[in-house]
C-alpha cells in the first residue's frame, strides 16, 4: 500500500475499533514482526502530566550529547508522522525527523499482512494505537537508534506500550486524576495502573509524588530489590521566572530553560535524573554542558506558550484539574491580580467541572469551542455549564463553533485582555493556523 492507502487503513480502524485493554493481541502482532522493542534500549514514561515535556528534555538531551534517540509520541499535533521521531544532535543544535510518508507505508503493509495472518488464526484485530506502537518499535529498530523514549498513551499496565519487557529505565512524571472512567476513581488505582509499567531489573526515576502514592511506589521497589531515585522539588532553588525564562539551581548546577510555565523545572529535574541514571548505565557521552544547551531549547509547543503578542495569547494544553491547577499558578505568578479572557474547550469525557473550578476565578469572560474529535464538548453545552459557575460574578460567556470563531469575535469587540486557550491538545493547530504561525516544518 501508498502512503494515502496506510493512511485510510489505520483510520478506518480508528472509526471500527474501540480500545479493548488488553495485551494479548498487540503482544501477538509484536511477535509476528519479530519482537523489535527487545532490539531498542528503551526509556518508558508513564503520568498524567507533563510526559511529553519529559520526553523532549530526555531525548534533546541525549541528542546534543551525541546520541541518536527515536522517540514516540501521542497525541500529534500537526501531523500523521509526527508520532514517530528520530532526533539528533548537529553543529546548529537538535534536529528532529518525522517517520517518511515511504516509511509508513512500508511498515503498515507488513504489519496489515501479519494482522491478516494474526486474524485467521482466531486472534482479535488489533487496535489503531497497538498497530502504531508495534510500527515506532519496528521503525525505531530500523533507524538503529541508540535510545528509543516511549510514552505511555493512557494509564500503563494495559497500555500498549506495556508490552516492552526490558527497557533501561521506567520514568514517572506528576500522577493525577485523569481519565477516571478506566482507570479508576481513586488516585490509589490510578498510580497503581501506572505502576504496571515497572518491570524486574530495571531502575524507577520519578518526581515525588503525593504521600500515597509515593509510599507504595517505594514499596514495590523495595520489594522487587529495584532501585528507586526521586527528583526532589525542594532541591530547586533560586528559581527567577520572566516572560524571557527561567533560571534556577539543582543540586548545585545552574540550568536556563527557553520553555515558559511555572511547572517546567520539576519537569527538568526528572530529566536531569534520567540523565544521570543512563551515565550510570554506561551512556559515557552524557556531560552537562550537552545537556545544559538541549534543555535550554527545548520547545514542547502547546505548553504555557505564547503564541500571539498582538493579540496577546497563551496556548496551554492542560486539560484536567492538576493541569488546570499549574496553569492558574503560571497565570498568577506571570500576571499577578490580572484577568483573562478565556477560550475554553474540552472532551466530553474529562472533568471539567474541575477544570473550571481552578480556571474561573482568574476569568473576565469566557468563550467556549468544541474540542475537535467524537468526544468533543458541544460549545453551547460547555457554555451552559461555565454559567452555572459565574452566576454570582456575572462573567459574560458565548459559545463559538470553533477556535478561529472565537478569535474574531474577541478582535472584532477589541477586547484588552490577555487570551488564554486551554482544556484541549486537539485545537492546537487551529490556533497555530489562525496565526498561520509555521510551528514545524
Amino acid at each position: 500500500m501508498n502512503y494515502q492507502e496506510a493512511r485510510a487503513y489505520i483510520e478506518k480502524i480508528q472509526t471500527e475499533l474501540a480500545s479493548d485493554y488488553t495485551l494479548r493481541d498487540v503482544a501477538e502482532l509484536c511477535e509476528r514482526m519479530g519482537r523489535p522493542d527487545r532490539r531498542l534500549r528503551i526509556i518508558h514514561i508513564a503520568g498524567t502530566n507533563g510526559k511529553g515535556s519529559v520526553g523532549a528534555y530526555i531525548s534533546n538531551a541525549l541528542a546534543m550529547c551525541g546520541y541518536t534517540v527515536g522517540r514516540y509520541v501521542s497525541p500529534t499535533l500537526f501531523d500523521y508522522r509526527e508520532r514517530i521521531q528520530k532526533i539528533a544532535g548537529t553543529e546548529f543544535g537538535v534536529e528532529t525527523e518525522w517517520i517518511s510518508s515511504e516509511e509508513v507505508a512500508e511498515r503498515m503493509t507488513e504489519l496489515a499482512d501479519n494482522i491478516d495472518k494474526m486474524c485467521q488464526k482466531g486472534f482479535s484485530h488489533p487496535t489503531a494505537f497497538e498497530i502504531e506502537t508495534v510500527m515506532a518499535f519496528d521503525q525505531m529498530a530500523k533507524w538503529d537508534v541508540d535510545v528509543a523514549v516511549i510514552e505511555v498513551g493512557m494509564g500503563g499496565m494495559l497500555d500498549a506500550t506495556n508490552i516492552i519487557d526490558r527497557p533501561l529505565l521506567t520514568v514517572f512524571t506528576e500522577i493525577s486524576m485523569d481519565h477516571t472512567r478506566i482507570l479508576g476513581d481513586t488516585l490509589e488505582q490510578i498510580a497503581e495502573q501506572k505502576f504496571g509499567i515497572i518491570k524486574a531489573g530495571t531502575p524507577v526515576v520519578s518526581i515525588r509524588q503525593e504521600p500515597v502514592i509515593m509510599e507504595r511506589l517505594r514499596e514495590i521497589c523495595q520489594r522487587r530489590g529495584l532501585k528507586l531515585q526521586i527528583a526532589e522539588p525542594e532541591q530547586l532553588v533560586q528559581l527567577e521566572f520572566s516572560m524571557a525564562g527561567t533560571r534556577f539551581f539543582y543540586q548545585g548546577s545552574s540550568f536556563y530553560l527557553s520553555q515558559l510555565g511555572c511547572y517546567q523545572p520539576e519537569n527538568v529535574i526528572v530529566a536531569l535524573e534520567v540523565m544521570k541514571q543512563l551515565g550510570q548505565l554506561g551512556f559515557h557521552k552524557i556531560n552537562i554542558s550537552s545537556v545544559r544547551a538541549a534543555l535550554k531549547e527545548t520547545k514542547w509547543l502547546g505548553r504555557f506558550e505564547i503564541v500571539s503578542k498582538s493579540p496577546f495569547l497563551i496556548l496551554d494544553g492542560a486539560h484536567n484539574p492538576s493541569g488546570a491547577k499549574v496553569l492558574r499558578k503560571s497565570l498568577e505568578m506571570y500576571f499577578p491580580a490580572e484577568r483573562f479572557t478565556f477560550v475554553f474547550g474540552v472532551f466530553r469525557d474529562k472533568d471539567y467541572q474541575g477544570i473550571l473550578q481552578q480556571m474561573l476565578p482568574l476569568a473576565r469572560r469566557v468563550y467556549t469551542v468544541r474540542a475537535a474529535g467524537e468526544r468533543g464538548m458541544e460549545p453551547e453545552e460547555l457554555a451552559g455549564v461555565v454559567r452555572q459557575y459565574t452566576l454570582k460574578r456575572e462573567i459574560p460567556v458565548e459559545s463559538c463553533i470553533n477556535i478561529a470563531a472565537a478569535l474574531d469575535k474577541i478582535q472584532r469587540q477589541g477586547e484588552k485582555e490577555k487570551i488564554i486557550v486551554f482544556g484541549s491538545l486537539s485545537f492546537i493547530n487551529e490556533v497555530y493556523h489562525y496565526f498561520d504561525t509555521a510551528m514545524y516544518i
